[in-house]
């Protein structure tokens, strides 16, 4: 295949890719209209659920936003009890944000909402069978992860 002939089945893949994402996220989303939180605060429970316990600087980093839009996120998610601020065991001076158990129950709630809408697409795929499937985006993801 030439060079172009495979430029333009990564993209046609980054299409497919980029649609299955949308619509996965979208369906997780569904679980938040229940609760008191906004998509921007959802992403940074996601993070800490994700990735740990965080400084406020890793969030704002990490999300590619304001020291300032993310401390009115954290303070929104504290009061609503979704997460929990603590003073850093190594420097007294800065405080460390963590997931509470209110947080991670939210959390676990959009990720069973995502599986079963990903487990009721699979029923319908006819052409290949989900175990196939699984195997082809292991190998993707870990080339990628091997990419950096």
């Amino acid at each position: 295949m030439s060079l172009k002939g495979h430029q333009e089945r990564a993209a046609k893949i980054e299409e497919i890719l980029r649609g299955i994402f949308i619509r996965v996220k979208r369906e997780g989303r569904k679980v938040l209209k229940d609760f008191p939180i906004t998509p921007a605060q959802f992403d940074v429970l996601q993070i800490l659920y994700f990735s740990g316990n965080k400084r406020m600087s890793d969030i704002s980093r990490m999300l590619g936003i304001t020291k300032s839009t993310t401390t009115g996120l954290v303070k929104r998610l504290i009061e609503a009890g979704f997460i929990e601020k603590k003073r850093s065991d190594e420097d007294r001076r800065s405080y460390i944000i963590q997931i509470s158990k209110e947080g991670t129950k939210l959390i676990k709630k959009v990720i069973e909402q995502r599986v079963n809408y990903l487990y009721e697409i699979l029923l319908e795929l006819k052409s290949h069978k989900p175990e196939e499937l699984l195997e082809m985006l292991n190998e993707l993801l870990s080339a990628m992860k091997k990419s950096g």
